[in-house]
């Protein structure tokens, strides 16, 4: 990769081994750590969607309308009936699982939805991606109330190319996260294994001991 490439990198930790990505999934940004970064850690508004209403409809087919939750919608009135509200919800950490930051998530399976915006300046000679280490299980990625794709698998990396996509300010990127198991799936219905559902960097060592965690999303250059 050369400095004319900048990507917008986010990273998790889980604990699955198996991936599989999106046809959208751009070639995977190598050499991450030797570039520039600006982290997008820390508090990401959350909302938990145990019936999948934010992205369903009671027939079961995908919503494409203002009550689908990547579409951030404010509304324009009281008689627009939406439901979500991102800026009312609650927070979650990320990096961290949800399952020990909130006692009622401990053994929760299913969707969250994370939303934080950002600005970006942008240059004509870089491009632009969005880099994620991994995430539990399933992850259904959109920009600006836009899908850029999906990846199944908590312990693989995948990317996104968004230089077109992204703007200068106001910036919103949304996450779906489900960890809810299958039986295809690692781990299975029936295991003994704890199935959190994470955001964070695999273990490495960051200037202390070799358990210690990195940390989130972050441009590069």
């Amino acid at each position: 990769m050369t400095n004319s490439i900048r990507c917008l990198t986010i990273a998790f930790c889980a604990v699955f081994f198996s991936g599989r990505g999106a046809a959208q999934i751009a070639p995977l940004i190598a050499n991450i750590n030797a570039r520039q970064t600006t982290s997008l850690d820390g508090q990401w508004q959350a909302i938990v969607d145990p019936y999948d209403v934010g992205a369903l409809d009671y027939r079961a087919q995908p919503l494409k309308n203002n009550h689908a939750f990547y579409k951030n919608y404010k509304p324009q009135s009281e008689s627009e009936l939406v439901e979500y509200d991102f800026d009312t919800s609650g927070q979650l950490n990320v990096p961290g699982d949800w399952n020990t930051q909130r006692e009622a998530l401990l053994f929760y399976e299913g969707s969250i939805w994370y939303k934080r915006s950002f600005d970006y300046t942008k240059s004509p000679k870089n491009r632009l991606f969005l880099h994620f280490e991994a995430c539990n299980y399933l992850a259904a990625v959109y920009l600006n109330g836009e899908e850029l794709g999906e990846h199944e698998g908590g312990f693989t990396p995948f990317d996104f190319e968004i230089t077109g996509r992204v703007r200068s300010s106001s910036n919103f990127l949304i996450l779906r996260i489900n960890n809810t198991r299958g039986r295809e799936q690692v781990p299975t219905v029936n295991t003994d294994w704890w199935n959190y559902g994470w955001w964070d960097y695999a273990p490495r060592d960051v200037g202390g001991g070799a358990g210690d965690f990195c940390s989130g999303l972050f441009y590069s250059a």
